[in-house]
């Protein structure tokens, strides 16, 4: 148990995988809503579930990215992080959005929905990781300093 904990402090110290670890909480919250109104209600189409949930996964990833993953080092304001994180999202959103609404014109089959989701949510990790890490959480003003 105690090499355990010393294995978590570790991995806790690597930025990239707090990051995936908040990616995870939020990508499940997500996940809950799209498989709830998109699959099992069937309240809206399944693309246009991707829709809502990943707007509540986003709120979800930016308050915890904000808290956990990347404080610590100076940034901009919180609205600004916010609006370059929607931005820096949009590109993971849209390949959720494009792999399920490919698959949904093809089939209505349930597994292959949610195979297409977990494609684009992988997929859009690494976009959206890319973006946190370069533009969203940089400390611009540093940058922007002559030396």
């Amino acid at each position: 148990m105690e090499q355990l904990c010393r294995v978590a402090h570790v991995l806790w110290q690597k930025r990239v995988y707090r990051a995936a670890l908040m990616g995870a909480v939020g990508a499940a919250a997500q996940s809950i809503v799209f498989v709830i109104v998109g699959l099992w209600l069937a309240f809206v189409r399944p693309s246009t579930a991707v829709l809502i949930s990943t707007e509540i996964g986003l709120i979800t990833n930016f308050y915890l990215n904000n808290r956990f993953s990347f404080t610590g080092n100076p940034h901009s304001s919180l609205p600004l992080r916010f609006v370059r994180y929607h931005i820096t999202v949009l590109g993971s959103f849209f390949c959720q959005w494009l792999f399920v609404f490919v698959v949904e014109q093809m089939t209505t089959n349930i597994y292959a929905l949610l195979a297409a989701y977990a494609a684009g949510v992988l997929v859009g990790f690494a976009i959206s990781y890319t973006g946190y890490r370069l533009w969203v959480w940089k400390n611009h003003e540093a940058s922007s300093r002559p030396t």
